[in-house]
């Protein structure tokens, strides 16, 4: 039976090898050689009447002689080489198995996880600034504007490239930078988002920007934004994204109507509702014998 196993072994072995068109290189050019040296010579080999007329069954004949020479040779080669790579492994030894030795079990000694380390970028929003000579990408004055500006830091060990600042919601995004570097410690402060307040209307924009000068656009067009949550992100090709929950809210009764300000992590505003409630909760005196 291991006899039988083992050219059963070769015959697939020639079977899968021979459809591989590497190996049928050299039989089918050497099928044309042969055949092109018998008819140079006058020895043609006479055909049947029906491959010398139809083309496309003789080129098929041609194909199936060379397979059948591949299959052969790779059948002829099969068993030294399957019985020589037998003959090349291991032996596989099984190791008897014994008895684990008895331990008294040692007590487990508590280890605190080191903190995780920080990301490498770092977004916040640094301060605001009071734009009067911006100018567009064709030199065109700007309207004066109170600018949000957030800071960029490099907190890692090596640079960051190609960094850009992004403000956005669940239906909008908008690039509002151009690319920059970061040297490690190294920030960065950029405009994120503009107020208008000397306006009939004041509102909240973000320019639309050029994509080869990185410029607000002619025309300063632009994206106003609705009061909501929004994230202020900085995508980088050399670091994980950095992202900042902000807040934009309006108000028809102070003079600086719109503003921008970090959102609270929800486990804040959590305490923050609670202890809103706990105030507004009035106690009831009970009732006593005088009532």
């Amino acid at each position: 039976m291991g006899g039988l196993k083992f050219y059963l072994r070769c015959l697939r072995d020639a079977w899968r090898s021979s459809w591989d068109l590497a190996n049928a290189r050299l039989p089918l050019a050497g099928v044309v050689v042969i055949y092109g040296a018998l008819r140079f010579t006058g020895h043609e080999p006479v055909l049947p009447d029906f491959l010398e007329q139809n083309v496309l069954a003789l080129a098929a004949a041609y194909v199936v002689a060379a397979w059948v020479a591949v299959f052969a040779v790779r059948l002829i080669a099969a068993p030294p080489r399957l019985y020589a790579e037998l003959q090349a492994r291991p032996p596989v030894v099984v190791p008897a198995m014994e008895p684990a030795p008895t331990v008294a079990a040692a007590p487990v000694a508590k280890t605190v996880a080191a903190p995780a380390p920080l990301p490498p970028l770092d977004v916040r929003l640094q301060d605001q600034i009071h734009e009067t000579a911006a100018r567009d990408a064709i030199g065109e004055p700007m309207p004066a504007a109170r600018a949000y500006v957030a800071r960029v830091t490099n907190r890692g060990d090596k640079a960051v490239h190609r960094c850009q600042l992004f403000l956005g919601n669940p239906t909008h995004i908008q690039v509002v930078s151009g690319p920059f570097d970061l040297e490690p410690g190294q920030h960065r402060d950029l405009p994120v988002l503009r107020i208008i307040d000397q306006s009939d209307e004041p509102h909240a924009l973000a320019y639309y920007l050029e994509s080869e000068t990185w410029q607000v656009a002619a025309g300063q067009a632009a994206w106003l934004p609705d009061p909501g949550r929004f994230k202020v992100k900085v995508l980088s090709a050399d670091a994980p994204t950095a992202a900042l929950s902000v807040d934009l809210t309006c108000s028809k009764t102070k003079p600086e109507a719109w503003t921008l300000i970090e959102a609270a992590p929800p486990t804040e505003r959590r305490k923050r509702d609670r202890a809103g409630w706990a105030g507004a909760a009035t106690p009831v005196a009970e009732p006593n014998s005088g009532d």
